[in-house]
């Protein structure tokens, strides 16, 4: 007997699914070999911080596309592992600007060549077009998905 053609194999949806979740298990992995437990999207503020310091948490919301909500937690939890550390902004008493510390800093230096080492492995194969079009597409699904979702 033939078997049926699965039609959600042809959903982008699921392929960029199922391939987020291969590539964030692979890439957890990766990065647990330094810090057993740091989530990536704690890596990604780190990273967010040490490209420019003092920031305030709308602004690495909009980096990491997460709500303000979600922003506090990794910061408090970074703030628990002494790797980041939040200040009274001197312009508005009302707001935090978040900074890294020299541990989050020296985690961030010896993560991020073993971070870029795995970009390459999954890029093998990939030439530089195709990598910036695969790009180009999830920014526009992105793009898209925010669309649909907004009221």
């Amino acid at each position: 007997m033939r078997e049926k053609e699965n039609p959600v194999k042809k959903f982008i949806g699921h392929q960029v699914g199922i391939t987020a979740n291969l590539l964030r298990t692979v890439f957890t992995a990766r990065i647990t070999r330094y810090n057993d437990n740091i989530s990536p999207e704690q890596f990604a503020v780190l990273v967010r911080l040490s490209i420019s310091d003092g920031l305030s948490q709308n602004v690495i919301a909009e980096y990491v596309l997460k709500d303000d909500a979600t922003i506090t937690r990794i910061l408090d939890s970074l703030e628990k592992k002494k790797l980041a550390v939040r200040k009274k902004a001197r312009h508005d008493r009302r707001s935090n600007l978040a900074y890294l510390t020299p541990k989050g800093k020296e985690l961030v230096e010896k993560m991020l060549p073993e971070v870029k080492e795995l970009n390459r492995c999954l890029l093998e194969g990939v030439d530089g077009d195709q990598a910036e079009a695969a790009i180009k597409v999830l920014e526009k699904l992105r793009e898209n998905a925010m669309n649909i979702s907004k009221p």
